[in-house]
């Protein structure tokens, strides 16, 4: 296993505790000093773990160690974290901005859940075509939005203001996030053509970082 790959798999690891310490905060909701503390390390611990996203894909890149490994663990990371963490806040939580946030929140998780599965599936179609398929700007970006939107919700018990700008970010990810689905596959809809496919126009290294493996 290369270093790019352990450094991978270590922030895989990190979601368990980032998982706890929230949990925690929950079950001691009604003591104020445990429950902000704990929620504070949860936080930490997620915007840790979604700020060295780059880390193991610039390793990797630099040592020339791209491993199919590291490929497939890296987005999975990203995305386990961001889910769960969803669900847990959605379990938790009842912000009450506006009637039926958490419902809404909770659908919104789960259109993200739906879009990332039908991109990972277009991907692998692609793969077996032997297309290489670029990388767009758009789904980095909704990345962004989501990590620190999520980041915002998980302290959002603690101040109403953290809480709306938690929610706000969240809803601007989530919709790039159907967004940059939808622009994805129809700006590769050659995948999808009964004809054998040509040789890809755009090459990228699909590789353990936010560069390349974004859609």
């Amino acid at each position: 296993m290369t270093l790019a790959t352990k450094i991978t798999v270590a922030r895989i690891v990190l979601i368990v505790p980032t998982v706890v310490f929230y949990i925690l905060g929950m079950l001691f909701k009604t003591t104020e000093a445990l429950y902000l503390s704990f929620l504070i390390v949860s936080c930490v611990l997620f915007s840790l773990l979604c700020s060295t996203d780059f880390v193991d894909g610039h390793i990797a890149r630099k040592t020339n160690t791209v491993s199919e490994l590291g490929k497939f663990l890296d987005p999975l990371a990203d995305k386990i974290v961001i889910v769960v963490m969803l669900f847990l806040i959605v379990y938790f939580d009842d912000f009450e901005l506006f009637p039926y946030d958490m419902l809404v929140i909770a659908l919104l998780g789960g259109l993200i859940l739906t879009r990332e599965l039908t991109v990972s599936v277009f991907r692998a179609v692609a793969a077996s075509k032997g297309l290489v398929l670029a990388a767009d700007i758009y789904g980095k970006i909704k990345t962004v939005c989501l990590d620190v939107g999520v980041a915002f919700l998980i302290l959002g018990g603690l101040h109403i203001v953290i809480t709306y700008i938690g929610e706000i970010v969240f809803f601007i990810g989530a919709i790039l996030t159907v967004y940059s689905g939808f622009n994805y596959i129809l700006k590769n809809k050659r995948v999808l053509a009964d004809a054998p496919a040509e040789a890809a126009k755009t090459t990228t290294d699909a590789s353990e970082d936010g560069g390349g493996k974004e859609e």
